[in-house]
């Protein structure tokens, strides 16, 4: 029966220590998964969820930053010599779908862990969206506003559009609050 579930975990060790190599960000757990699991399917979860504290364990991959809530994983120096002595071993094929998916999609994973966005209901039946922008080497937000908005839809619209305008809102603020005329 196991035969039927699991392929061997080097193997599977092998294609998550690849990813990250590829990936080129540090990822959390979250997203590693994810990635590995859902959108792709190049790992089993239950495989993924018993190799994952293994590779910690044995300093394969680390945590960026232990003291955030949501820390986030890359390779060690070991990891990635592993990866570089074993890599032949994942399917050339597999290889290939990864490194495309990596690098077609770092910037949009680096995204949604730099721009955080979240909301809740608020007594009077309002909604308070709280929108941030995380520094990615300490997990301590750089920028963060607070908007009230009416609405559940305004709300989601808000937290939808959040990692596309943070850039830009961050700019005119910075720019607008530290960068005055002359004469002011």
């Amino acid at each position: 029966m196991k035969e039927n579930f699991s392929r061997d975990d080097t193997e599977t060790k092998l294609i998550l220590l690849y990813m990250l190599e590829q990936i080129e960000i540090p990822l959390s757990e979250q997203f590693i998964f994810d990635i590995c699991t859902s959108r792709n399917s190049w790992i089993n979860y239950m495989e993924l969820k018993a190799v994952f504290p293994t590779l910690i364990e044995f300093k394969m991959i680390f945590s960026v930053d232990e003291k955030g809530e949501n820390p986030r994983y890359s390779l060690t120096a070991l990891g990635r010599n592993i990866v570089n002595s074993f890599y032949k071993d994942i399917p050339e094929d597999l290889r290939e779908n990864i490194s495309t998916f990596c690098k077609t999609n770092r910037m949009y994973f680096k995204r949604l862990q730099e721009y955080v966005a979240e909301f809740k209901k608020n007594a009077d039946g309002t909604y308070m969206v709280k929108l941030k922008i995380i520094d990615s080497t300490s997990d301590i937000p750089t920028f963060e506003i607070n908007i009230n908005v009416q609405t559940r839809a305004e709300a989601i619209k808000a937290i939808e559009l959040w990692p596309n305008k943070a850039p830009n809102f961050y700019e005119f603020v910075y720019t607008n609050l530290l960068w005055t005329e002359k004469g002011d």
